[in-house]
């Protein structure tokens, strides 16, 4: 299922990108393709007037400065009193005459000489575009009157190289933008891997949620179920009595799991209620400390209260939340130090902040196991396993530091054991 939902979301999001880099790259193309048209444009039109000057003032109108101007695959024809000059007849090729020709005609239809606009008192002239055979032209006509005499040139400006220029430029955009689509797909594809990840992972740790609280659920419905079996077919006062034991112990059971269900649920979605106030975290530790003793005793276990003096442990937090967390940090040190051992409540403050220590030493908890145990219904191993205890605790205290900004971490005790830390 994540897969399929990868494949498209990777899709849709090259997609996307893809179209909007597209957008960008037409968007450029068509500012840089009319700032090079504007520069063409511009260099066409400072040849033709540097042609109109030439034969208004210069005297070496010769045969090596004709073909400067046709450089580039230009034509330019001049005319004198209506009669072609020599130069153009000697050098214009009969496939330009052609052209020139054609272009007389199509400018007489489309392009009047009545169009042409005045320079000066003796020059009139008038531009436009002209395509033959497929080859774009820009055109230049004049007309000069020097010295009692009528000079008309033609110029035609060859567009084939700018246009090879445009093509080019093109084909390497789309070139780029079609490598751009490979990469793209590889980063969305990489992406949605790395944003389904934690979806996945609740996914998989939703199934084995509903898993583990059905298997715990089932357990006390499965001895209602003898119970009121035995009770319907052999009601005997003895047995009616344990049975009803056994299942008012399995109802309270069920009783706590339901309520640290809940608990989890509203704590997580931030509906459970919390009323910070100021309070004093050594008398909430020594409370903690004087509700514990008596059962660590009976347990023959050496339960330790350390205050460290000299420091303010005023707190702004929900007083019945923290304590909720450290009883059941308590709770587990005293249903997993074996007998005989010692368990430590430590407080101390360091640039303010308060630190909450339950230390035990116990077995101690595996190095991969210490980011697993907060999380919901898991128990280090078989061993550990108690039915007083769901794995629902440590993820209750996470939930209590976290929305008090603050965090719980679990490391190794010297000498053996695990010391749990409440930082607030």
């Amino acid at each position: 299922m994540f897969h399929k939902i990868q494949m498209k979301l990777s899709f849709i999001c090259c997609s996307i990108t893809a179209l909007i880099v597209l957008i960008i790259i037409l968007c450029c193309l068509h500012v840089s393709e009319r700032t090079m048209y504007g520069q063409e444009k511009a260099l066409f039109l400072l040849k033709a007037g540097t042609i109109s000057s030439d034969l208004h003032f210069s005297e070496n109108i010769d045969i090596h400065w004709y073909q400067r101007q046709l450089t580039g695959n230009h034509i330019l024809s001049i005319e004198v009193n209506g009669s072609p000059a020599t130069l153009s007849a000697l050098l214009l090729s009969e496939q330009e005459q052609s052209v020139l020709q054609e272009l007389e005609e199509y400018a007489q239809r489309e392009h009047p000489a009545d169009d042409s606009k005045a320079i000066s008192p003796n020059t009139w002239q008038q531009s436009f575009h002209y395509m033959e055979n497929g080859h774009k032209f820009l055109v230049m006509k004049a007309v000069l009157i020097e010295k009692e005499q009528e000079i008309a040139y033609t110029y035609l400006y060859n567009l084939d190289d700018f246009y090879g220029n445009i093509t080019r430029q093109r084909i390497r955009f789309l070139v780029i933008w079609l490598l751009s689509i490979g990469i793209l797909y590889l980063f969305s594809h990489t992406f949605t891997s790395h944003v389904l990840k934690p979806l996945e992972k609740n996914n998989e740790n939703q199934k084995h949620f509903v898993a583990v609280a059905s298997h715990e659920l089932r357990s006390p419905l499965a001895v209602f179920k003898t119970g009121l079996s035995i009770l319907k077919h052999k009601p005997e006062p003895e047995k009616t009595t344990n049975i009803f034991t056994l299942m008012e112990n399995e109802m309270s059971r069920m009783e706590r799991l339901i309520e640290d269900l809940l608990c989890l649920s509203k704590m997580e979605n931030a509906e459970y209620p919390f009323h910070f106030e100021d309070t004093d975290l050594a008398v909430l530790l020594t409370a903690a400390y004087d509700k514990f003793a008596a059962l660590a005793k009976s347990r023959n276990l050496a339960l330790s209260l350390s205050i460290t003096a000299d420091y303010d442990y005023n707190c702004l937090c929900d007083s019945q939340r923290i304590e909720q967390a450290v009883t059941i940090l308590l709770d587990n040190a005293l249903s997993y130090t074996p007998s005989g051992q010692s368990i430590t409540l430590n407080l101390y403050g360091s640039h303010n902040k308060c630190y909450l220590q339950v230390i035990d030493s116990g077995k101690g908890i595996p190095d991969s196991e210490k980011e697993k145990i907060f999380d919901r219904f898991y128990q280090v191993n078989s061993s550990h396993s108690q039915k007083e205890h769901f794995g629902l605790g440590l993820s209750i205290a996470r939930e209590i530091c976290r929305r008090h900004g603050g965090k719980i971490s679990v490391s190794d005790t010297h000498g053996g054991g695990s010391t749990f830390t409440i930082i607030l």
